[in-house]
């Protein structure tokens, strides 16, 4: 332990700059450092020597041994044991506590940059979930030493999840939306294949700022990643998996994505509007309009909704030359219709004269004469209906067959 100790000391400890030494935030940060090597490197090569050996004396390949070496949860813990160790850090022993205090406020307001991998049509998202833990987040990470914010969002995306935006690193780099070498070509002269995503660009990143730290969350949205990339996360013991979750439907403890969803989705809808994508989850085009369902523009004057091409549309009447219509059959002209008053009064069912309620009628129908007078000039009461013929406009305009009255009299209309 004591080796493995010193090991890890004289690689991040020992050669400090005494400027470093002054900084409590700079002395953890090269702790944190050491302590992903130890974890990483001297542990996990301890315990494997000591699984080999067991496994040369008892034959077997899968033989659980203890570790020779004791393992950290946490970094604070390790940096408590590499004080009491350090010759450098051990005078500062008594004020661990408010420098550790100092350093994980500071890091927590460290701005982050990361992505957010949506699938084609966006309705799934691409999400890590915490080494060892429930939690789910965003692929993202920290800014190293000159370098942008857009840079490294796409080296964090790829550390931590295998997938690289930019096409430069892991299985990614088979893409070559640059053209491939001088000449536009492929390593073998073909036509490198052009990657699904778009590039990473500040016009769809998203930024969240938390009220206490005041840290600035920015994540840049990567639409059309394949679904059937294979995630592999490339940084040791940070990320368990990575998988496709329904934007609907998102698993519990994501509590990291939650504040981008508001954001996420406006995109979405902006995205989707540029593009002419139909949204699968309403059915709609993304001008408003249903899917399949002609734009309404306005008229003439602006006065009323029209669709694009009505002043083309000639309506065709229906009737052949002999003014009948196709269900009518060859007959002639329908007569005037007679209501059953009007057969009583012709010898039909009954006697001669017309009832005592035809004779109210008339004379109500006489009061009114005078006070309505015809359109045409003359009185409607009491008079026959004019029928419409075959080369009346309504028959061309197929609003009425031949045959039809031409309006209501105003017997029937008063008619109770």
């Amino acid at each position: 332990y004591e080796e493995a100790m010193d090991d890890v000391h004289t690689r991040f400890i020992l050669n400090l700059p005494d400027e470093e030494l002054q900084s409590a935030p700079r002395i953890f940060f090269q702790l944190e450092q050491a302590w992903w090597f130890y974890d990483d490197f001297i542990c996990d090569g301890a315990a494997a020597a000591a699984a080999a050996a067991a496994s040369e004396k008892t034959g077997e390949k899968k033989k659980q041994v203890e570790e020779p070496l004791p393992r950290f949860k946490h970094v604070k813990p390790f940096s408590l044991a590499m004080f009491e160790f350090s010759p450098l850090l051990r005078p500062m022993l008594p004020s661990f506590e408010g420098m550790y205090s100092e350093f994980n406020a500071y890091k927590r307001s460290i701005s982050t940059y990361g992505t957010i991998l949506l699938n084609a049509d966006a309705t799934k998202l691409a999400l890590c979930r915490t080494w060892k833990g429930k939690s789910w987040t965003l692929p993202g990470g920290k800014v190293n030493q000159n370098e942008s914010g857009r840079d490294a969002a796409a080296r964090e995306t790829y550390e931590e999840t295998g997938f690289d935006p930019d096409c430069e690193r892991g299985p990614c780099a088979a893409w070559e939306p640059t053209g491939g070498d001088a000449q536009g070509r492929g390593a073998e002269g073909e036509d490198p294949p052009s990657p699904p995503w778009r590039p990473l660009r500040d016009s769809d990143k998203l930024v969240y700022t938390e009220n206490d730290t005041k840290k600035r969350r920015t994540c840049y949205v990567c639409r059309g990643v394949p679904e059937d990339f294979l995630f592999e996360p490339v940084a040791r013991k940070e990320i368990s998996e990575v998988a496709w979750h329904e934007l609907t439907s998102l698993p519990k403890h994501t509590f990291a994505v939650l504040p981008f969803l508001a954001q996420l989705r406006k995109w979405i809808k902006r995205d989707n509007r540029r593009s002419g994508t139909v949204e699968k989850s309403r059915g709609k085009s993304r001008s408003g309009s249903r899917a399949g369902t002609p734009r309404r523009e306005s008229g003439a004057g602006g006065r009323g909704p029209k669709y694009p091409d009505d002043d083309d549309i000639v309506l065709t009447p229906f009737y052949s030359d002999d003014g009948n219509a196709p269900w009518e059959g060859g007959e002639k002209e329908k007569a005037p219709l007679l209501d059953k008053e009007d057969e009583h009064q012709d010898g039909g069912r009954g006697g001669k004269h017309p009832s005592k309620k035809k004779e109210k009628q008339q004379k109500r129908d006489g009061s009114k004469k005078k006070s309505r007078p015809s359109s045409r000039g003359s009185s409607r009461a009491g008079s026959r209906p004019r029928n419409i013929k075959a080369s009346d406009p309504l028959v061309e305009s197929a609003l009425a067959s031949p045959g039809d009255p031409d309006r209501w009299t105003e017997d029937e209309m008063f008619e109770r």
